[in-house]
């Protein structure tokens, strides 16, 4: 889907002085007719979720409430990933497609008029909404599913290495110094159910032990699942110890091959080099959007921006959470 914020921001730089006041009316109107439309029927309060509350007028345009039980006041997005925000929908459905399709920020900011941290912030809200997501509704893998790794740089991307650093800074599409896989790479552990299902988590560089292997995997695998993987003796042990029966798949030459999970891989790889690298601490913000589009056909942005809108969960995260929360140590 094309983003029309961004066609109709270009056409407004085009515009003579004379025709902005017009324009502006316009779209004051407009704004004002649309906040009238989606005010919100009274919600719960997200305080205390006690479900008698009052309006209690507006802000910025915004309907306002207030809790009878706490004498609390909130608004429709309060406790959401969109308080405080000063973006509509249009705008963040614009970031949310552009994070999807990996436009790098620097294009998104251009398209937008705003200012790269800016954009930087609002697409990492999106990740930790999504891997808020998980959280809440774990992927469940179920009858017969497949579990590889597939394994990328580390990456140190948008920090300033010091002089006595153990290795140069890389360019993009540099290779690791040493053959194989090494403690220069991180291992994303992967895991797809025949029904849909998808699991993407990082907790190690280079092999995965039993224990990385578990911790990726347990409680997220049925038991009396099939399990279908290359035969290391990490997953055999395992499916062993969740009653799960393992099978080696194997191919002419001696050669493993998961199809399905393989597919799965090269769709983060994709995506990957698109974003030219992603920094390794912010890792797995990105795998849980790759399990998010795997076998996904669909426009997300809808539905991205239904789960950040979402009061289920609080997902109100601030500048620091995007700088400190859930980051990969390894």
């Amino acid at each position: 889907m094309d983003n029309k914020l961004a066609k109709l921001i270009s056409l407004i730089h085009k515009l003579p002085e004379s025709c902005l006041d017009d324009v502006l009316e316009i779209v004051s109107e407009k704004l004002e007719q649309s906040d009238e439309d989606e005010d919100p029927d009274n919600p719960s309060c997200p305080h205390c979720k006690h479900n008698k509350v009052h309006r209690n007028g507006r802000k910025d345009g915004k309907q306002r409430f207030i809790c009878v039980a706490c004498k609390k006041t909130f608004g429709a997005t309060t406790h959401t990933a969109l308080s405080s925000s000063h973006f509509g929908e249009a705008t963040w459905k614009h970031v949310i497609r552009d994070t999807v399709n990996g436009v790098s920020i620097k294009k998104t900011a251009q398209a937008l008029q705003i200012a790269e941290p800016t954009i930087f912030n609002m697409r990492h809200k999106i990740l930790l909404s999504l891997e808020a997501e998980n959280a809440r509704t774990p992927a469940i893998l179920s009858v017969v599913c497949e579990l590889d790794d597939t394994f990328v740089l580390e990456s140190y991307k948008g920090k300033k290495l010091s002089k006595d650093f153990w290795r140069k800074p890389r360019k993009h599409g540099a290779v690791a110094q040493k053959r194989g896989i090494s403690n220069e790479y991180v291992c994303i552990s992967t895991g797809v159910s025949r029904n849909g299902g998808a699991i993407a988590k990082s907790v190690t560089r280079a092999t995965p032990s039993k224990d990385d292997i578990n911790s990726v995997f347990g409680g997220h695998i049925e038991p009396e699942t099939l399990i279908m993987c290359d035969g290391a003796n990490g997953y055999t042990d395992f499916g062993a110890k969740n009653n799960c029966d393992v099978v080696v798949i194997k191919e002419r030459g001696g050669f493993t091959h998961t199809n399905t999970a393989s597919s799965f891989q090269s769709l983060i790889k994709e995506r990957y080099n698109k974003y030219r690298g992603v920094a390794t601490k912010y890792l797995n913000r990105y795998n849980a959007l790759f399990a998010k589009l795997f076998r996904s056909n669909e426009d997300l942005a809808d539905e991205i921006y239904s789960i950040m809108i979402s009061s289920d969960t609080p997902r109100h995260h601030s500048v620091a959470d995007v700088k400190g929360l859930g980051l990969l140590g390894v």
